[in-house]
């Protein structure tokens, strides 16, 4: 079929066309996660502390509709490589009618903030602050979510970077918007906290608007039949959410476990949570991108499958495996020479001699020294990464999903759980079980794709029938 590359080369330039671009949209919310951090760490220890477990709340429960709305990418690439344009249409508008009703949902969480947040065991002014940054995201929900579904119809048809610029202007516009909201300016108040906030719903609801012209300028361009296809499909979409739920189920279980886990260090004092929130910061910016090259391995992966190219299938994801060690491998040894280096931004605002101010030099000792296990297990992390979505691009959602379970509760929050109760709990013991959790998590994959079993499964055959 058309597209398919005949060589190793060409695989691997199509792998990088795309993915490059969606690791760049994907690094674009990172540095929207890490620029509130870099803002608030000017408010408040507090502030800082609270940042990171509210938006790790947040992607929680939004996680699985939004994991299942992504799955899209799945279907529009076997679609497209099938040339089935109307079915890929008809996938593009299941995904959107399902993040309109999802999005709208997940509203249901905003009464009870304040009830289970105290359960943390954090501080009641650091509760409070998780409080408010939390229920803005939420409030913003059915924004994220419908701009997530409209950015599959890009995508999915390996348009990243259509993607990539729209998510680097919301970057732009959230961290004007966050810094004016949170420190104040002329007749605007500052608002600590939820000022970040803001900001962030704010770039979402620009990400929105572009994605809706982008795509009306192009169905016209293109003269795809974009309205016709509108209709619900309910054989499609039964379809869709039983390969996708179990992607978003994998998002949740993965991110409810480290969700967990914060909470769990923050029950040892501010300071080790605040180190903890800066080191997960910076594994963002090396993990995030991680997340966009999946979507792009998904869907490249997918495409070929849907034209029938096993081999090429094959080919893309072993080049996905080689740049992915290449990624982890070069940004580890810069973690573990220059943390101070790295560590830098995340204090340029803050004021060690402010009351409440964090305690600038104990922190940057703490978050040195956790970089140090970031850097051994992102190579695992890349290994995970490459092999589920490989696998999630055929239909195989169920086994990354009940293994990432497993292991995340198993491996890493049990044993955190039994090591803060005990009279020697240190924040280095607790992300001791974090790395061996994603060490044994990417091996799994890795073991799970070379069996095999991928290529049995036809996703864009059983959806027709």
């Amino acid at each position: 079929m058309r597209d398919t590359p005949t060589d190793g080369f060409s695989n691997l330039r199509e792998l990088t066309r795309v993915a490059l671009p969606l690791m760049l949209s994907a690094g674009t919310q990172s540095l929207m996660n890490a620029a509130d951090r870099i803002i608030l760490a000017g408010c408040s220890e507090d502030a800082l502390a609270a940042v990171t477990p509210a938006s790790m709340l947040h992607w929680t429960i939004v996680c699985v509709p939004m994991g299942t709305v992504l799955y899209a990418n799945t279907f529009i690439s076997q679609f497209d490589g099938a040339g089935q344009k109307d079915r890929m249409l008809s996938s593009f508008w299941q995904a959107v009618w399902l993040a309109i009703v999802s999005g709208f949902l997940l509203w249901m969480f905003l009464p009870f903030t304040r009830m289970f947040l105290p359960l943390s065991g954090h501080s009641p002014n650091v509760v409070e602050l998780e409080a408010q940054y939390f229920n803005i995201l939420c409030a913003g929900a059915p924004i994220h979510m419908l701009g997530t579904a409209l950015s599959c119809f890009f995508s999915g048809r390996r348009r990243s970077t259509v993607v990539m610029l729209n998510s680097m202007a919301a970057v732009v516009v959230n961290g004007i918007v966050a810094y004016i909201l949170t420190y104040g300016a002329g007749p605007i108040p500052a608002m600590g906290i939820r000022g970040a906030a803001i900001g962030t719903v704010v770039a979402r609801c620009v990400e929105l608007a572009v994605y809706i012209v982008c795509i009306l300028h192009e169905s016209r361009r293109d003269v795809l039949p974009l309205w016709s296809m509108c209709a619900v499909d309910r054989g499609l979409l039964k379809q869709f959410l039983r390969y996708g739920v179990p992607s978003g189920l994998h998002y949740f279980v993965d991110i409810s476990g480290f969700t967990m886990f914060l909470l769990i260090v923050g029950n040892l004092n501010n300071q080790a949570l605040a180190a903890t929130n800066i080191a997960f910061s910076i594994n963002g910016l090396i993990f995030v991108p991680l997340l966009g090259f999946g979507t792009a391995i998904q869907t490249v992966v997918g495409h070929h499958i849907g034209a029938g190219h096993i081999d090429a299938a094959r080919a893309t994801t072993r080049n996905a495996a080689i740049m992915g060690g290449l990624w982890t491998g070069a940004t580890g040894v810069i973690l573990v020479l220059f943390p101070e280096w790295l560590l830098l931004p995340f204090f340029l605002l803050a004021n060690p001699e402010t009351i409440g101010g964090a305690d600038i030099a104990s922190l940057v000792k703490t978050a040195a020294y956790l970089l140090n296990f970031v850097a051994a297990y992102s190579v695992f992390d890349a290994m995970s990464v490459v092999f589920s979505s490989a696998l999630r691009a055929a239909g195989d959602t169920l086994f990354p999903m009940v293994i990432t379970l497993l292991s995340s509760w198993l491996i890493m929050v049990v044993p955190a759980l039994i090591i803060i109760q005990s009279d020697h709990a240190s924040v280095l013991a607790l992300w001791l079980t974090c790395t061996v959790h994603i060490s044994f998590s990417g091996t799994c994959m890795l073991l799970r794709y070379l069996s095999g079993r991928w290529q049995n499964i036809h996703l864009t055959e059983e959806a027709v029938t």
